[in-house]
This record gives C-alpha cells, sequence and structure tokens, in this order.
C-alpha cells in the first residue's frame, strides 16, 4: 500500500455543500453563520489550472492560490483527487516559481512525491473526482490500474468500469480491478459506457456461473456474488440446520416450482445472447433497461434456490 492508498475517513468541512458536505447545526443556521471551508480541504478550493499571471513575484492572489494547493497537496492521504488538482494549478500556473523554479525538484523537497508520481496524480485527478461525485471513495492504486482502458478508451468509460465493479463486488481492490481490466483485454477506442458496463457484469455473471458449477459439483451450496457478507444468499441469518424432515410437502409449494421451472424453460427459448447484444447495439434506450431489469429478476430468482441441496443415495 502507497502513500496514495491510506485508507483512512476523510474529515469533511462543517457545513459545506454537495456529496460529501454535512449541513449546518442548528444554533449556526439560526445565526445565518455560514462556515466556509478552509481553502485546500475540498476540490472546490482549490483553483483550477491558468497560465501564470507573470514572471516575477507572486502577486496576493497567487500567494492565495499557493496556500490552498499546498494544503490540498497535504490532504492527498484522503482523497487523492484534491492533490492531483493542487499539483496540476500549481504546475500549470507556476506558483512554485519564487521558492524553486524546478517543479519537480520543489514537489520532492516539501511532500518527498517522486516525479513519475505527482505526473500520475495530475493525470487522474479527474477521474477520482467523478468517482467521489458518484458516492465512491477510490485508492490511487485503484485508478491506477484503470490507465490502460482510459488510453485505449475514454476516462468515462474507466469510471463506468469502477463503478460497475463497485456495484458488482461487496468490496473494490486494486487486485480486482487489475482483473477484471486483464480479462476485458484490449478495447475498442470507440467503446461506449454502457457497452463497458454489461462487459463487466458479463466477466461478473461468468465468474458466478463458474463458482455455482464447482459449488455444485461438491455437494456444496450456491451464494450468489451480491449476498457475499451476508449469513445467507437472501440477508437473513442463517438458521441451525433441523434433522427432522418435514413430515409432509406441501402440493403448492411443489406446483410453485413446477411453474418457475416452466417459465425459465420458456424464457430461455425465446432469448439468445446474438438477439440480446443485436438489440442494445441497435436499441440501447429500449434494451438496456430491460437487460437491467431480467438481470435482477434472475438475481431474484438466484437467491430464491440458493439452498443447501441433499446428497442423492
Amino acid at each position: 500500500m502507497g502513500l496514495f492508498d491510506v485508507d483512512t475517513p476523510a474529515q469533511q468541512p462543517q457545513g459545506a455543500g454537495g456529496l460529501f458536505g454535512g449541513g449546518l447545526p442548528a444554533v449556526a443556521a439560526a445565526a445565518s453563520v455560514v462556515v466556509q471551508p478552509l481553502p485546500g480541504t475540498t476540490l472546490a478550493s482549490i483553483p483550477a489550472p491558468y497560465q501564470p499571471h507573470g514572471g516575477g513575484e507572486l502577486s496576493d492572489q497567487e500567494r492565495q492560490d499557493l496556500e490552498a494547493c499546498k494544503a490540498g497537496v497535504e490532504n492527498l492521504r484522503n482523497a487523492f483527487w484534491i492533490a492531483g488538482k493542487s499539483l496540476e494549478t500549481m504546475r500549470t500556473a507556476e506558483l512554485h516559481r519564487e521558492e524553486n523554479p524546478n517543479f519537480a525538484e520543489w514537489i520532492w523537497e516539501n511532500w518527498e512525491i517522486s516525479e513519475s508520481q505527482l505526473y500520475r496524480l495530475i493525470d487522474e485527478w479527474r477521474v477520482g473526482e467523478a468517482l467521489a461525485n458518484l458516492g465512491h471513495k477510490p485508492l490511487e492504486s485503484q485508478v491506477r490500474m484503470l490507465t490502460e482502458v482510459r488510453r485505449q478508451t475514454s476516462d468515462k468509460v474507466a469510471i463506468t468500469i469502477y463503478d460497475t465493479i463497485a456495484r458488482c463486488a461487496p468490496r473494490v481492490t486494486g487486485k480486482l480491478v487489475e482483473d477484471i481490466v486483464d480479462k476485458l483485454g484490449p478495447l475498442p477506442k470507440d467503446l461506449d459506457a454502457a457497452e463497458a458496463s454489461r462487459l463487466v457484469r458479463e466477466l461478473f455473471a461468468a465468474q458466478e456461473q463458474e463458482a455455482g458449477a464447482e459449488s455444485s459439483a461438491e455437494g456444496g451450496e450456491v451464494h450468489n456474488i451480491t449476498s457475499i457478507g451476508n449469513d445467507s444468499p437472501n440477508g437473513e441469518p442463517d438458521r441451525q440446520a433441523s434433522n427432522r424432515k418435514a413430515a409432509t410437502s406441501n402440493p403448492k409449494d411443489i406446483q410453485r416450482l413446477k411453474d418457475a421451472l416452466a417459465l425459465l424453460q420458456q424464457a430461455a427459448k425465446k432469448v439468445s445472447k446474438t438477439a440480446t447484444k443485436r438489440i442494445v447495439e441497435n436499441d440501447p434506450d429500449t434494451a438496456v433497461p430491460l437487460v437491467k431489469a431480467i438481470g435482477e429478476a434472475l438475481l431474484e430468482v438466484d437467491r430464491a434456490f440458493a439452498v443447501r441441496l441433499p446428497k442423492q443415495q
């Protein structure tokens, strides 16, 4: 785990708005006191990169910008994208020129960030910001694993891949992101976000199906990937097995299973992967919501049948 991967909760400035900001306390609100976040503690408080105002001494505004950016870099353990934006602004506006005209050397002297690290942070901060706005808290190492995807396609596709992984897995790790990217392989330049999400979901579904087949072959219990961390696939506490068998079977329950099997067999005859791919490509606005809804329904079916089966005599 590197310098930028310290997974500690970020302290949020009191009264900051937006996705991560909290509201003002009742007393402060009643007094109409507006508490501004300290410069460098939020992305909005970092000035956007701009061209130098001159080649001499820093202006008062430039000095304020420099201090905000320095504070932003100090905050890199909580949110690497704030540090990345700070670094880019200081470099682009040449705010370091009074202390040391060599930007990389100045950064190393102050924060011991290597030249390769600082340019990586500058390259990654926009992706980190976008993921934070979606409610994620990515580590720099995780976003780093998406570098090749970004080069092949776009930031939007990389953001979508991370977001899809986060929705399919109980926990995102750098190794998981790396594995998914490796399995995706080379991606076309014109790949859109919807297709990228579908490809990632297919990988998870294939992994789940493979794990289920292995578990069934061993006579074990099949769990859905979304249920990891729960006591049972449907989130209910796991109960102790009873030594007593039910005296009789409920005919209605048997009929429900038969009806479910008939419906699934009928559905399997109506759809195919080729047809689904074709409709998603030709009419994504209509097809994507349908595919998602079908996937969610299948997950519910999977949870309903994720039970331990008795071994056959």
